[in-house]
């Protein structure tokens, strides 16, 4: 009994939050009076978030036209995806079974309060794979691992995929592509 007492008071405490009401009293709407209590209170609005002004695409780091140069085939899809709450924007270009994948990982996209970096990040996935191989030359420093090139330069991680890591061919057009997204990357922030 003493236990179901409890319960319904966490509920009786969390229910009006739950419902938008803080367990203090009812919202108020910015600038109006407080109908508890004898003073005026105003309640400033919650500030807008919006992104960072300096997000970077993940498509200026290597265009459409790069990747079909690099790749030697015509791509004809375009595709964006965002994971905010590691800072990740991939854009992804295709055609048939062809495709072309550039991942970028900026602090500037992470939430606000995030304790990892990109760094952390890219250093957390490398040192996953017993079989990746440093590549020298590309950034601050570069890994082949699954699923391709994965490369740090200036608290930025970039990682390029573009077919089976194995073939010899692709692993030399995911260096190409890893020294012009860095030079692109170079470029837009210096």
């Amino acid at each position: 009994m003493r236990v179901l007492s409890v319960l319904v008071a966490v509920l009786f405490v969390l229910a009006p939050a739950a419902c938008g009401a803080s367990p203090e009293g009812p919202s108020e709407e910015p600038g109006s009076k407080s109908s508890v209590g004898t003073a005026a209170t105003t309640i400033p609005p919650a500030p807008q978030v919006e992104p960072p002004a300096d997000v970077i695409e993940p498509a200026s780091l290597i265009s459409k036209d790069e990747a079909e140069g690099i790749l030697g085939k015509s791509l004809d899809t375009v595709e964006t995806l965002e994971q905010e709450r590691v800072g990740l924007k991939q854009c992804l270009y295709g055609s048939g079974d062809d495709l072309f994948q550039i991942g970028f990982t900026q602090q500037a996209m992470m939430p606000a309060g995030q304790t990892q970096t990109p760094e952390d990040l890219y250093r957390a996935i490398v040192e996953n794979f017993e079989d990746a191989v440093e590549v020298e030359g590309i950034g601050d420093e570069a890994y082949l691992a699954t699923p391709g090139l994965h490369i740090l330069y200036d608290g930025y991680y970039i990682v390029i995929a573009l077919g089976n890591l194995s073939d010899e061919n692709n692993r030399e057009k995911l260096k190409e592509a890893g020294t012009l997204a860095v030079a692109n990357l170079r470029a837009m922030t210096r």
